[in-house]
């Protein structure tokens, strides 16, 4: 099959593009060529979770791999057959867990039997989803289109040490269109805030303060030991038919008060504003869309950049265009 060539400085140029190339080239068995990786990035080139990802994958899908080192600007990727089982990726930083298993999870998902696949890395890391947010909001709204996956987080993993631990389990699922254009009855409200080696009064404060916005939230909060200390909020709106949420960092010099308006603030914006799936979810929908059988529609809060590549991205391995109407983003997926 002939090779692709993706120019890495698309659209928002960043490693986005690399992880969403590699999945779908996977599950197409179609071979690409990537160069000017992440070239719109201050450090650009690969870095190491880009390499453990670029590496998983090649593992799991027996691929000719080449460029696969830090620092590199051009990969090459030649997949073979998905192989499932038991696999162990250290990123070896406090690179994000939630990216790598953004990459290799519609991966996993086709491969011939169980996986149970463990990653060592960030849990709560900045410029990517929160572990607590993929558990909570993302892995609810992939359930609704079929996909069998579930995780374990076994230790809390922050910047600058990492060392987080997560267990992804999942088996062979046959994925079916979506539809969220509207919310659908609103069912709860609902956070979790997750801490390491800081005092407890951090937490009681945060709570405190998404009370007066949400009286009624069930909020869990989890203070576990870890490598590095760190605090981080996840919120979300539960409906019958969508999850959306957000999730924020703690940061040095920042009040907890601060951190949980501004958690509270977002998640308010969702839940009155138009859109059934939040900004952070729209982008990574739009590779399941496109693998499901039927065609799928989400209304999302608003279009961002990682979303317009992805859309401009995943054509060139499915063939399949995706439609925008306003903030209403349909394609016709490749399942059957």
């Amino acid at each position: 099959m002939d090779s692709i060539t993706i120019d890495g400085s698309k659209g928002e140029g960043g490693g986005q593009i690399l992880r969403t190339a590699l999945a779908l080239s996977c599950i197409t068995k179609i071979p690409f060529t990537i160069n000017e990786i992440r070239a719109k990035r201050p450090k650009p080139g690969l870095q190491a979770q880009h390499v453990t990802c670029a590496n998983a994958l090649s593992s799991i899908s027996q691929a000719e791999i080449s460029g696969n080192k830090i620092g590199s600007k051009e990969l090459y990727f030649n997949p073979k057959k998905i192989i499932g089982g038991y696999y162990e990726f250290d990123i070896g930083t406090a690179g994000s867990i939630s990216l790598l298993i953004q990459a290799i999870l519609p991966v996993l998902l086709n491969a011939d039997r169980p996986c149970k696949t463990t990653i060592i890395g960030g849990t709560h890391v900045s410029h990517s989803p929160s572990i607590d947010y993929f558990e909570n909001v993302f892995l609810p709204i992939i359930r609704k289109m079929g996909a069998n996956a579930e995780i374990a987080v076994e230790r809390l993993g922050w910047y600058p040490k990492g060392n987080g631990k997560v267990t992804l389990f999942t088996k062979q699922s046959k994925l079916n269109q979506i539809n969220i254009t509207e919310k659908i009855d609103l069912k709860s409200i609902n956070g979790i805030i997750s801490q390491s080696n800081l005092p407890e009064e951090i937490m009681e404060r945060e709570e405190e303060r998404i009370r007066k916005t949400f009286p009624g939230i069930l909020i869990t909060k989890q203070n576990k030991q870890s490598d590095s200390p760190g605090n981080a909020l996840t919120l979300w709106a539960e409906y019958d038919n969508t999850v959306l949420g957000c999730s924020l960092l703690g940061e040095k010099g920042l009040k907890a008060e601060d951190l949980a308006d501004s958690a509270a603030l977002q998640l308010n914006k969702l839940i009155n504003g138009n859109g059934a799936v939040d900004p952070w979810m729209g982008d990574q929908l739009l590779i399941y869309m496109a693998l499901a059988k039927g065609e799928s529609r989400i209304k999302v809060s608003r279009i961002t950049s990682h979303m317009k590549t992805c859309m401009e991205i995943i054509p060139l391995f499915t063939k399949k265009e995706f439609k925008i109407n306003d903030k209403l983003i349909s394609v016709e997926g490749i399942g059957n």
